[in-house]
């Protein structure tokens, strides 16, 4: 697990996995270099004469799909594939697909995106959501997840953008700096996938899913396929997006640090791990750096949003990243140590840069001995913090995306444009991305029923029900729902793993 690089600056731009998390690796953002704009990354170490599902090859349209007999991740027996979509002639996605265990054919399918910017989603198929997990470092293989989130939903994991993981990019091809770059090419991938690749699936509901700076990703994409179908584009995509699902998400990091403090200096949660003199030069700060927040949400300038971490980084979260250096915490899970900082590794979730560069395992899902992998592609993650892309908040997207069931049916099909439901899901441990900070952030969220959901009372979790402890409100007809949850960190489904399975499952009935 790594943990970011921009620092706590990014913490949460990063977080755990980087999942939103970035690992933080701890250095200012002025001191993250550009990478060239035409960084040979595409091949990840294979040499064009190579037979590599590489740059050479790529031709929008073009895939590959590779039937999994469940050696690389042992499963409860459903069918699994990995393969690769060329999205556009320089840039090639790689996804791996697990059938529902209970009715693949009537199923919804979930798509998962990592966060990052520029982690890998096989973080989340061995340690978070998938079929197969590592239990600790001393296993050699991973094992059967019975809380996979394939038990009652067909699962897809995507490495994106293009660069990360086993995705690649041609030479000559561009490296994605903006969170539009992605988006797209995931809409692009929708298409080929449902038409080509996967067509019986077609007309199942779909979940998009994602952690942390896919507080980015979510909402972006899916307010991208939304404007293509308002405005009729060739490529848009319609098949039936039924919900957006946000891990420990970061819509706005100007509305993360408030929480920051209050977790640290007010909870009794995190009661003894600063200091009452840090606790005081923390809310010192806070009023100078709402204002800058309150600007760059005003405003959505990169140079005064980019201020709003920078700020921060200096005056407030500073104590904390000192402890993280140290060792002492990790950057998403405030009573985790980090064992090897800035990686913060957690020893129980296996290597798995270390397992997916084994040659018999890279033969089997498709790839050459020579293609190189890695969790975290450090070149695309500079890349977005150099744009200064991660500052920019999400939170009008989200808003339209809550309010697009309201837009005109289009006038010659009957098509509607979106009615796409959001689900929160925090852990109550997580520091940067804390659940007090998007509790309030969702709150003010600026939509049609923003009244309704602001004063909707906060409910206990049903502890024989969901295996844990913890805190829920939505709109009556679930449109928005935020689940807070006890124990866990910024990896809610590793944390805990049965309680977020229920969750799940209850969304996808619609049944909050």
């Amino acid at each position: 697990m790594h943990i970011s690089t921009i620092s706590l600056l990014a913490a949460l731009a990063g977080s755990a996995i980087a999942h939103l998390a970035p690992p933080f690796a701890f250095q200012s953002a002025e001191a993250a270099k550009p990478p060239s704009s035409h960084q040979p990354i595409s091949g990840h170490g294979c040499s064009a004469s190579s037979r590599a599902p590489g740059p050479q090859s790529a031709k929008r349209g073009q895939y590959t799909l590779k039937w999994q007999d469940g050696a690389v991740c042992p499963s409860h027996g459903e069918q699994q594939w990995t393969g690769t979509i060329d999205v556009s002639n320089h840039r090639r996605l790689f996804f791996w697909a697990f059938e529902s265990r209970n009715d693949p054919e009537n199923d919804p399918v979930i798509f998962w995106m990592h966060g990052g910017p520029g982690e890998s989603s096989m973080a989340a198929v061995f340690t978070e959501i998938g079929p197969c997990m590592f239990r600790d470092d001393g296993i050699d293989i991973p094992e059967p997840n019975p809380w996979s989130w394939n038990k009652n939903a067909n699962l897809v994991f995507i490495d994106q953008p293009a660069g990360v993981g086993f995705s690649s990019i041609a030479r000559g091809g561009k490296l994605p700096a903006r969170d539009m770059d992605g988006a797209e090419d995931f809409q692009e991938f929708l298409n080929i996938f449902f038409r080509d690749v996967f067509p019986r699936k077609a007309h199942l509901p779909i979940h998009i899913a994602t952690e942390k700076y896919g507080g980015h990703w979510g909402p972006t994409y899916i307010d991208h396929i939304l404007t293509s179908r308002q405005k009729n584009t060739p490529t848009a995509f319609w098949g039936n997006i039924t919900s957006m699902i946000l891990v420990n998400p970061m819509i706005d990091y100007g509305g993360l640090i408030p929480g920051f403090y209050q977790l640290l200096c007010k909870d009794k949660r995190g009661e003894g791990i600063m200091s009452e003199d840090q606790c005081v030069d923390m809310l010192e700060a806070l009023p100078n750096f709402e204002a800058l927040a309150r600007e760059c949400r005003q405003t959505l300038d990169v140079e005064k949003c980019a201020a709003v971490p920078a700020y921060a980084e200096t005056n407030i979260t500073a104590y904390y990243r000192d402890l993280v250096e140290q060792g002492e915490r990790s950057p998403d899970h405030l009573y985790n140590p980090c064992m090897d900082p800035p990686d913060c590794h957690r020893p129980e979730m296996g290597n798995i840069t270390e397992y997916l560069n084994r040659r018999i395992v890279k033969l089997k899902i498709g790839f050459p001995e020579c293609f190189n992998f890695t969790e975290k592609n450090d070149f695309i993650e500079s890349a977005y913090f150099f744009a200064e892309s991660p500052w920019i908040p999400t939170t009008q997207k989200v808003a339209a995306i809550l309010d697009a069931y309201k837009r005109p049916k289009i006038i010659f099909d009957g098509s509607s444009f979106g009615d796409v439901r959001v689900l929160v899901l925090n852990g109550n441990l997580d520091p940067f991305g804390n659940t007090q900070g998007n509790m309030d952030q969702f709150d003010k969220i600026n939509w049609s029923r923003k009244i309704e959901y602001r004063i909707a009372a906060w409910q206990a979790l049903n502890k024989k029900e969901f295996k844990s402890t913890g805190l829920w409100k939505g709109t009556k007809d679930g449109r928005l729902v935020f689940v807070g949850v006890d124990n866990a960190g910024g990896m809610v489904p590793t944390d805990a793993p049965e309680t977020s399975y229920h969750i799940l499952d209850r969304w996808l009935r619609n049944d909050w």
